[in-house]
Order: structure tokens, then sequence, then C-alpha cells
């Protein structure tokens, strides 16, 4: 029963293959609007897909669970007691911890010069940032106390002063002082030149560097996701109690954007699927219309299939596989418009990045082909399953 039942469907299927290949250019345009409704979906969620990849990428290079503190009430007032103090106090939920002051100076090497942002920080200024040493060492928390005039290069600040020469050990001019180079830190992809150049030196060189003992601006790095959630309430009640008020203090955490950004990009995928997907609806209308023409065109052949023994099922059955083949012929040349697409306008959007559609949304996206196109040949193939042999035989 089973093998004969195997039969009827291959010779259906079969009958599918026939039926389409001897109306080639109608079952091209029948599919058209399957092809363009699928490269749609799959190009614009591809391509979301990638703006969010690149998104994850610098939120990564900036580092995760890190909490940003930011005092400019009195930019005169140094509070970094305070905070040092509060981060001692949350030991269980803090990682590290380290002053982020930021200026832009002329930085010299013998007769190379280049201009450059230079970071006061602490001996955990790597960890807060999401810096790894390439060469050489972080500065310690020796050299902060005795605000020693040691600094660590950013690769492109290296390169640019140093070329090829190993710059651990020798000497660079920051606003006319000397410093020493102890480390260099690893290239940061992903973030452009702005990462890496940069000079990073304790930030007990500040009123030496800047004029001014003050430091108001902090990260502080968290031991964990819901860590950094307890964090940031931390320091918003203890910046709240150092200015006396609801203002003049910043506290965030990148992850609170990135949650927010997740939930927009996760939004317009739906709102960018939903809008191609009408797409596909015209081109299931247009496969119900084919198919309604189909059964017009072959009703003589009904009569016979029905006259010799077919049932209603073996009918149904053979005009649904002709529907959910056009629409998963349509649907297979709709995917790969669509992954070349991605791959081009990928290449161009995001810095040569491969974007290809992933392994769920291709299968997802065949399979929503094929019940596309037997949701909408069902009335067809039904309606051709109720002719009665007679009538059948007797028509044109």
């Amino acid at each position: 029963m089973n093998i004969l039942r195997s039969l009827k469907l291959g010779q259906s299927f079969s009958m599918a293959l026939k039926s389409i290949k001897n109306n080639k250019g109608r079952s091209f345009l029948t599919m058209l609007g399957i092809i363009i409704g699928l490269a749609a979906v799959i190009t614009l969620v591809t391509l979301i897909s990638g703006v969010q990849k690149q998104f994850m990428m610098s939120f990564e290079q900036m580092g995760t669970n890190v909490v940003q503190v930011e005092y400019y009430m009195d930019q005169n007032r140094d509070i970094s007691r305070e905070i040092y103090d509060k981060t001692l106090e949350l030991s269980e939920l803090v990682e590290a911890y380290t002053p982020n002051i930021s200026t832009h100076n002329q930085v010299q090497h013998k007769d190379k010069s280049v201009q450059c942002r230079i970071m006061l920080g602490s001996e955990s200024y790597d960890k807060c940032s999401n810096y790894t040493i390439e060469r050489g060492t972080m500065f310690t928390y020796p050299n902060i106390q005795n605000a020693d005039r040691v600094a660590v290069l950013g690769s492109k600040t290296r390169k640019d002063l140093f070329d090829y020469d190993n710059p651990i050990g020798q000497s660079i001019r920051i606003n006319g002082e000397r410093f020493t180079v102890v480390g260099v830190f690893e290239e940061k992809t992903g973030g452009g030149d702005y990462m890496n150049n940069i000079i990073v030196v304790p930030y007990t060189n500040n009123r030496l560097l800047r004029k001014t003992p003050a430091v108001t601006s902090f990260i502080v790095k968290a031991t964990s996701n819901e860590a950094t959630l307890e964090v940031v309430k931390e320091m918003e009640a203890l910046m709240k109690e150092i200015s006396g008020n609801d203002w003049g203090y910043w506290v965030y955490s990148e992850n609170q954007y990135m949650e927010m950004y997740n939930e927009q990009t996760a939004m317009l995928s739906m709102a960018g699927g939903g809008i191609a997907g009408i797409s596909l609806i015209v081109g299931g209308i247009g496969i119900m219309n084919i198919m309604l023409v189909s059964v017009t065109e072959r009703t003589r052949e009904i009569g016979i299939r029905k006259s010799i023994g077919a049932r209603r099922i073996d009918i149904i059955s053979q005009f649904l596989i002709e529907a959910g083949t056009i629409s998963l012929l349509g649907g297979l040349v709709g995917i790969a418009v669509g992954a070349f697409l991605s791959l081009i306008i990928g290449r161009i959007m995001f810095d040569n990045m491969i974007l290809l559609p992933s392994l769920p949304l291709v299968l997802g996206a065949a399979a929503f082909s094929i019940f596309i196109g037997m949701f909408f040949g069902f009335y067809p193939a039904n309606r051709a399953s109720k002719l009665h042999p007679i009538e059948a035989l007797r028509a044109e």
C-alpha cells in the first residue's frame, strides 16, 4: 500500500515537472513574485544581521560589562577617592576600576611628531577598556603612586612614531614632557584608527599634562551582566550623593544600549520582513491564478483520470505538488539571488565583511515558499478534484 502511494506521488511529481517544462515562460512569470519576495526578505534580514554584527564587534572592542561614570557639575573637583572607595565596597561586583581622562597632545620621538589621544588611567586601564598588551607590560600601581612618566602605546601610535623599531625603553615627549615607553597594545579591529591612535599614562600625571589635579571621569568594569546593572544603581546613588542633585553627573553602561539596540533591530527585521512578505503573498496569488488557468486547460485530462479510477485525493495531490514545485523552484532562485545581493552589498557597506544568509533562514525561506505554493494552490486543486468525469470529458 505504501509502495503504491509512493508510486502515485512520484507520478504526480513527474507530471508537475512536465507541466512546468511545457510552459516555461508562464511558469517563470508565476515564480517571479516568489523570487522577488524571498530575495527581498533574505537580503533585508541578512543586512540587518550584518548591521547588528558590526555593532556587536564595536561593542566588544570597547569591552563588556563596563560602566562609565562622568561628573561634570564641578570640573575642578577630584572625586577619585570617593569612586575608589565605592569600588572597594562593591568588590564582589567590580572586577577593575580606572580613571578615564582624555586629552589630545602633540607627541614627538626624534624627528617624528604626531597628534594623538592621551588617556590618563590606572594600572587596570587595559582591563577596563578591553586592550591587550602585545609587547612589554602595563604600568604598575607603584608607577601610579609615584606619578612616574611611563606610557603604553596604541598600535597606530607605535607605528607612526617607531615604524618597525622596538619602542620598549625608548623615550617620547608628550606636550614637551619626557615619558618612557613600557608597553604596546595589540591592534583593535573594528574601531578604526580612533581606538589605536592612543597613549595611556598614569592618571597622577594629570596636573603635569592638563594643569589640574581634578579627576572626574571613570570606568568601572563589573564581573557580569547582572553585576553591571547593580553597579550602575550603586554608582548613580553615589553620584547623586556627591552632587546633591539628580543632575551634574552621567552613569551608563553599554550593556543597556546593547539591549535596546537588539530590540530595535529585531523590530526592524520583523517590519522589513513583513513588508517584503507582501511580495510573497502577491506571488502566491499569482500561483493561484495560473493554477486556475491550468485546471481549465486540463479539464479533459482530469476527466480521463477520474474515469479510470483516480480519486479526489489523487487530483488534489497532483495540483498541490505542481503548485508547491513551482513555488519551491521560485524560492530556491530567490534564495540564491538574496544571498548574492547580501554578499555584494555586505562587502560594500561593511568594509568587506562576508555576509551570507544563515542556514535556519535559508531552510525557513524554502519551507515557507512551499507553504505559499500549496496554500494558494489548494483552491484550484480542490476545484479540479470536484469536476464530474462526464462533464470534464465533454469540455473542449
